[in-house]
């Protein structure tokens, strides 16, 4: 089967007491399956089920035509407005008038997923590391047996349920991110994949604002072990500190992931041109710099072996990665440029730094950093050590972007050091732009900041990722 039967479509949103009204059909039928879903008319992709999701800004009812006339052959649409929307939509389509579109995409998710009983199934969850230690057990996995996985940062309420219904009969294994954004969110997720594996990369102050505290985080993190029934696996991070709080009362086996689950037994650092790990079978290039690529690769590693993965799978997938947008990608030409700007948190900032104060330069070190944002009532202390913390490295160039950084910044830095606001954009790119022949820069903040607009103005000359 390449998708999910329509008619099939509405006896599951009977059952689960989602359908409100009868299916208003549009035009004649001319599909008898969906074979993708979407929440973006401007995405919609011939034989996709469009769900119409009302935002603060946009509301997706607006959209059920031009999703039709996109290829859209249904749509989830809140039952109140069928009567006034039905007249705005031309073309073939049936349209499901639900409760709740959002629940109702879910509930399609999940009952689509539980029809593939052969399919091995890994969440991902954790503060940091999520979206390469999933792109490295992916690329492993599908060298063995085709695999799914979840594409970009498709990671929550709405993006997972759109990646379970990429599942075919021919995929053996799948592999699903968990993302957070708020309270609770992380064991819904739970709930409609049900993994057979469960890892946490690992818990730091990422969204602590949402929740409270790191011991919050560290709680909400570990219901990806939710849905266990006895005989899952979890694998949690052996030198993290909250290891135990993770595995504990878990109802299934548990694996603390460190080199030696992994089977390595040296790791060989390259700088920014990545890491060398040493295993008994052999050695493997990881193209991917900087340690929290190593502790990724140790995490994904433990859960392939785990699945009996070969070696020459192992080594083969690792090395055929590169850096995704956003984290840890290096371009190299005139300046060198270190581009690691799709999020930030205390964590991730001090590896990012650590890889910049190590990589070997003709001219000098230069940090960019934005400001963290989800801290809530710990984002001044986090600036603020994050200030100290590049003092002790001693950079040439250090350039705080925000205004979480006013009022924070540190005498006695070495170097030259300014704080840009949110209304000095145009300030930061002419500082940017007298970047010299031989310097290093690093780009790293929250996504909020968008920092990699820098990117044309930092390399004045072609360079080459």
């Amino acid at each position: 089967m390449s998708g999910v039967p329509i008619d099939t479509i509405g006896g599951w949103l009977a059952a689960d007491g989602h359908l409100v009204d009868r299916v208003a059909v549009i035009g004649a039928p001319l599909a008898r399956e969906v074979t993708g879903a979407c929440v973006d008319s401007r995405l919609v992709r011939p034989g996709d089920l469009f769900v119409a999701l009302p935002g603060e800004r946009t509301d997706g009812h607006e959209f059920v035509d031009h999703a039709v006339q996109s290829g859209a052959v249904c749509a989830l649409v809140a039952a109140d407005r069928l009567a006034v929307l039905r007249p705005k939509v031309y073309g073939s389509v049936r349209l499901f008038p639900v409760d709740d579109t959002l629940a109702a995409l879910q509930s399609l998710s999940l009952r689509w997923r539980r029809g593939f009983s052969e399919l091995t199934r890994i969440g991902i969850t954790g503060s940091n590391g999520k979206t390469t230690t999933k792109e490295m057990i992916a690329a492993i996995l599908s060298l063995v047996a085709p695999t799914v996985s979840s594409r970009g940062n498709y990671n929550s309420d709405i993006g997972l349920p759109i990646e379970l219904l990429r599942i075919r009969s021919h995929h053996r294994y799948g592999v699903f991110e968990m993302g957070m954004n708020r309270p609770g969110e992380i064991g819904l997720l739970a709930g409609l994949v049900e993994p057979d594996i469960g890892l946490v990369t690992n818990v730091g102050r990422a969204h602590v604002g949402m929740v409270g505290s790191e011991d919050d985080v560290a709680r909400e993190k570990r219901a990806v072990f939710s849905r266990f029934t006895g005989e899952q696996t979890a694998v949690v991070p052996a030198g993290d500190r909250y290891a135990d709080v993770l595995a504990r009362d878990v109802n299934g086996h548990v694996v603390r992931y460190d080199m030696q689950t992994a089977g390595i037994s040296r790791v060989e650092s390259r700088g920014i041109d990545g890491s060398r790990l040493h295993c008994a079978e052999g050695t493997i290039d990881l193209k991917l710099p900087g340690g929290p690529m190593v502790t990724n690769a140790i995490a994904a590693m433990t859960i392939v072996r785990r699945l009996g993965a070969p070696f020459e799978c192992i080594r083969d997938g690792l090395e055929q990665l590169t850096p995704v947008f956003g984290r840890l990608e290096i371009f190299r030409g005139e300046v060198t440029l270190i581009r690691d700007c799709y999020n930030a948190n205390p964590e991730s900032m001090r590896p990012a730094l650590d890889l910049l104060a190590s990589s070997p330069v003709r001219g000098r070190r230069v940090a960019v950093l934005g400001a963290m944002k989800e801290l809530g009532d710990h984002s001044e202390e986090a600036h603020r050590e994050l200030v100290r913390y590049t003092r002790e490295l001693e950079l040439d160039v250090v350039w705080l972007v925000g205004d979480e950084f006013a009022g924070v910044e540190e005498r006695g830095i070495a170097g030259e050091t300014r704080v840009f606001g949110y209304d000095q954009w145009q300030d930061l790119v002419s500082a940017a732009g007298q970047l010299q022949v031989g310097d290093i820069i690093l780009l790293k903040g929250s996504r909020a900041l968008a920092l990699e607009r820098l990117t044309p103005v930092v390399l004045k000359s072609e360079a080459t990722p």
